[in-house]
């Protein structure tokens, strides 16, 4: 779950063409956290503070389990927030 979140963050930064410190910005996090995310520490982060980063810049996180589904029984969608 953390990769899949820290997966789509880069994601979205990379989309919107935001350098490191314009992310720090939009996320509300200082540049060293910003680096560490670059980075891929992932041990830095908490699955609640990756979802925090998504929910700034305006995203939803929907979850779907199926435990019969042994290959993805987790399946997440990154959605655009309504406003």
């Amino acid at each position: 779950l953390k990769t899949q979140l820290f997966m789509a963050l880069i994601k979205l930064i990379r989309e919107n063409g935001w350098t490191q410190s314009q992310a720090a910005k939009e996320l509300k996090v200082s540049a060293p956290r910003m680096s560490n995310l670059f980075k891929g520490y992932l041990e830095k982060f908490s699955i609640d503070t990756l979802m925090e980063m998504l929910v700034r810049i305006g995203y939803k996180l929907d979850a779907d389990f199926n435990p019969q589904n042994t290959e993805n029984p987790l399946v997440l969608n990154l959605k655009k927030a309504m406003v």
